[in-house]
């Protein structure tokens, strides 16, 4: 297998590097003491041509595959996991537009928010107070009234909320089919739409996540995607899609961990010798970097699945789960190599340890991570002979 770049997705990833040692590293605590959205750092991202890439040439995106996209999201994340939740949060909010919607509704409610002069943000208004990983029990309602639907309901925890002008509402239409009955609008920020209540985070403060209220909320019946019932089938594909971004996201911040860790290590003196040529150091560097290597190809593999049309809730709960947990054991670990130092705000690893737990949580508890990809395996067969994962829905993908 072949695991160079192409010159496309190289110069992407350099670009991508290059705008995060010169925007972000230098910016992300500051902005964090400031606990406000980094609207500056975005917008410099957008202009840079490192936003909404998954949008298709036809509704005026670049539509780059979702490995090009994970490039970004690292080396992103590398600086900042905030800034990088918040820079790829338009990939969640619009991904389930792209997967069911129309050409024409793309062209009208999404092209104008990606091709003007200032960054604009979508929001994926999944989750409720009430409906967290128990997706059927979402208690938003949409009520079809003639040529129009009526949305009532409140969500929580939607990134980039207050900024939006365009939201990504599941609700039911029937109720008593569950998950079954779940449908998917596009929302503009229109009458009735109100932003509730803003978290306050632990970690991740260059991101914001909030409640949005939607009270009364007419819109045309054109902002349907899909079909009514199909809001939990295009749910659960943009989040095996999406989740490959968070799987990115966590690899920049466990490798941020490997290499502030090294730094360290080379330079503090202890016994008259720097503390990385102590065995019980170098042990956890290399445990360190080991797991930030390995979730790097977990990501990159599960994105290669999908951007080849191939089955990837497995994959990508692998890499979703491993790469967020290695971010936090590492950060973990970056804060015990630095000692006393690494308890305090002036070094960055104690905001990698505060940001990496998010990671865990968001898009999919790693607990429902391990539940889908258990459940996936407990459906297929391995065939000994050829190597080769035999899929339960006829496909097959190598083994890596």
């Amino acid at each position: 297998m072949d695991f160079r770049l192409s010159d496309k997705e190289q110069k992407l990833w350099e670009r991508a590097e290059e705008f995060t040692r010169e925007h972000i590293t230098p910016r992300a605590h500051i902005l964090e003491m400031r606990d406000e959205f980094p609207k500056e750092v975005v917008q410099k991202a957008y202009e840079a041509g490192l936003m909404n890439l998954h949008i298709p040439p036809e509704a005026g995106g670049p539509g780059v595959s979702l490995l090009a996209e994970t490039l970004v999201s690292e080396a992103t994340g590398y600086g900042c996991a905030g800034m990088a939740t918040s820079i790829m949060c338009n990939n969640l909010a619009f991904a389930p537009l792209v997967i069911g919607a129309t050409i024409e509704q793309l062209k009208e409610y999404v092209e104008p928010l990606i091709t003007g002069k200032d960054v604009k943000f979508g929001s994926f208004c999944l989750t409720e107070r009430k409906a967290g990983s128990d997706v059927a029990a979402i208690a938003t309602r949409a009520e079809r009234d003639g040529d129009e639907y009526i949305i009532n309901g409140m969500k929580c925890f939607a990134t980039s909320a207050p900024q939006a002008s365009l939201f990504t509402v599941f609700a039911s239409t029937q109720p008593e089919l569950k998950h079954k009955g779940l449908s998917v609008f596009m929302v503009p920020k229109t009458k009735g739409v109100k932003i509730g209540f803003i978290e306050n985070k632990v970690g991740q403060k260059n991101s914001v996540q909030s409640e949005v209220v939607f009270e009364d909320v007419r819109v045309p019946k054109e902002c349907l995607v899909g079909k009514e019932g199909e809001g939990f089938k295009i749910a659960m594909t943009t989040l095996d899609k999406t989740r490959a971004g968070i799987a990115a996201i966590a690899t920049g911040v466990a490798q941020r961990a490997v290499d502030e860790a090294a730094r360290f290590a080379n330079i503090r003196h202890q016994f008259e010798k720097p503390i990385g040529r102590f065995q019980g150091i170098s042990f956890k560097l290399a445990d360190m970097g080991a797991r930030a290597a390995a979730s790097r190809h977990l990501t990159r593999y599960a994105a290669w699945l999908a951007d080849n049309d191939l089955p990837v809730s497995k994959d990508s709960a692998f890499a979703k789960f491993f790469a967020s947990d290695s971010a936090m054991q590492n950060a973990i670990e970056a804060v015990q190599i630095l000692g006393g130092y690494g308890y305090l705000v002036e070094y960055p690893v104690e905001k990698l340890m505060r940001d990496a737990k998010l990671l865990q949580i968001y898009e999919g508890t790693n607990e429902i991570q391990r539940l889908v990809a258990g459940s996936t395996m407990l459906k297929e067969s391995v065939n000994l002979d050829t190597g080769f994962h035999v899929k339960y829905d006829g496909k097959d993908a190598p083994i890596i």
